[in-house]
């Protein structure tokens, strides 16, 4: 089997990433991934993992956890969803011994033979589960995740930590048995799905909660707070929380990232650099380190903590493209990211003219993420991804025109962000926002054109010739 067999053979199974259907999506049951798992041995008991579940911050979590780790003797393995430009990037493995003097984007990726590979020996389950009438065959995303566990068994990982997809309780990741469950900040989002309150939502991602096992958790809103602690009650397992037993204070916040010291379970990490951008990404490290510590029994060198947070890596999450004008890239795509995006916004950039290029998804709150930022913004583009789920920019333009100034529609993603690098100021600021999509197919897209920028003197030329539309 080559690669593209192995994609072609995954496109076989329902993507509800593309197909966003609620009702279907609630049906799934954890019972046809446990089942999957038990035809292919079990690979999700040959190693110690650790599990993230959370509405925003779960995949920086991962990140950073798996930085550090990385700076251990020990073979670690990622999983993390989506992807923002190659399906590999979901599937990564480093060991001690492959260490560069360097780190090079895509080093650690699953390989295409490999992805190849662990699709044959998943080939015979997935096709006696499809003749199987109880539970139906398994879905792109469980498909993905049992290959990334054969991957991490073939690889011989030691630790592998998971992102949660999709809730928590029924998720593909939740057939694992971590020694430690990490709850990121949990708030509104796939309400259709997950329930329309805080509390059910939290219900579904404390899931992963089990018997014997570390559970670190998040600032949650009260009702939250009460969900998560009525499952840990009810598993007999502790609840640890950030603000109390984990906690984080940013030093300086500059367009280069943070300096932060953090207090962990076991120890206090002083002055450690993080090149992520936002004062919300403390709070995150804080659990990564709690995290590293509850799966240490001889506790976790600062020096391994200071290595790791320094080289972590997670584009696309306030990610500076360029600098004149300042181009920020993001993927938030709630009301609860965008208030972590607008307040990054207001500290890091006072007094600048900001422009918006938005896209979003169809099943998101174009309100809540327009009450966040509307009232920074100069003037709003709204676009489009190509991906399935993608909101139509005229759409999306008549939701956002009462929260934002100046809102136009251009279709083009790649010619939007163009027109727009030759009509602002050298000194003003770009956001490209609103979905991961976006942000994904636009890195691709400038690393394989050569947009470049006019002089600000040809602005009546783009203004002339692109096909804009504005909202009145």
């Amino acid at each position: 089997m080559t690669y593209d067999d192995a994609i072609a053979h995954l496109d076989s199974f329902t993507n509800y990433e593309h197909q966003h259907q609620p009702q279907a999506m609630r049906e799934v049951k954890l019972e046809r991934m446990q089942r999957l798992c038990s035809r292919l041995g079990d690979p999700q008991r040959r190693f110690r993992s650790v599990i993230v579940a959370g509405t925003n911050g779960k995949g920086s979590i991962c990140a950073m956890l798996y930085s550090m780790l990385r700076e251990s003797a020990l073979r670690v393995g990622l999983y993390t969803s989506p992807h923002l430009e190659n399906l590999r990037e979901r599937i990564r493995v480093w060991t001690s011994t492959e260490q560069p003097a360097e780190r090079i984007p895509g080093d650690d990726w699953i390989s295409e033979t490999e992805f190849a590979t662990a699709m044959e020996q998943l080939e015979p389950a997935l096709e006696s589960m499809r003749r199987d009438p109880s539970f139906g065959p398994p879905t792109y995303f469980e498909v993905l995740t049992a290959l990334a566990l054969v991957s991490f068994r073939q690889r011989q990982v030691d630790v592998a930590i998971l992102e949660v997809g999709l809730g928590g309780r029924l998720d593909a990741t939740n057939v694992v048995e971590p020694d430690v469950s990490v709850i990121a900040p949990i708030d509104l989002d796939h309400t259709d799905v997950l329930g329309q309150e805080p509390r059910q939502i939290a219900h579904e991602k404390a899931g992963i909660i089990k018997p014997g096992q570390v559970v670190l958790s998040a600032a949650q809103r009260e009702e939250v707070w009460d969900a998560l602690r009525t499952v840990c009650e009810e598993q007999g397992v502790p609840l640890l929380r950030y603000g109390r037993e984990l906690s984080g204070r940013v030093e300086r916040h500059t367009l280069e990232g943070l300096h932060v010291s953090l207090t962990g379970l076991r120890g206090i990490y002083e002055s450690l650099s993080l090149p992520l951008l936002g004062r919300h990404q403390a709070q995150n490290a804080a659990l990564a380190v709690g995290a590293l510590e509850a799966l240490s029994t001889s506790g976790v060198p600062h020096s391994l903590v200071e290595r790791g947070l320094a080289r972590v890596a997670w584009p696309g999450r306030i990610e500076v493209v360029q600098g004149a004008p300042l181009v920020l890239m993001d993927g938030a795509h709630n009301a609860h990211a965008a208030s972590a995006l607008a307040a990054t916004l207001a500290e890091l950039c006072p007094g600048r003219r900001i422009h918006l290029l938005v896209g979003m998804s169809a099943d998101k709150s174009v309100e809540g993420f327009g009450e966040q930022l509307g009232s920074l913004v100069v003037g709003a583009t709204c676009t489009k991804s190509r991906h399935p789920r993608a909101l139509d920019p005229t759409t999306l333009a008549k939701r956002l025109a009462p929260l934002c100034p100046d809102v136009h529609v251009m279709s083009d993603l790649a010619d939007a962000y163009t027109y727009l690098l030759n009509a602002v100021s050298p000194n003003d600021v770009i956001v490209v926002s609103g979905s991961l999509f976006l942000v994904g197919e636009l890195r691709t897209a400038l690393r394989h054109a050569d947009i470049e920028v006019e002089s600000r003197g040809r602005q009546r030329d783009w203004e002339g010739t692109a096909q804009v539309q504005t909202v009145e």
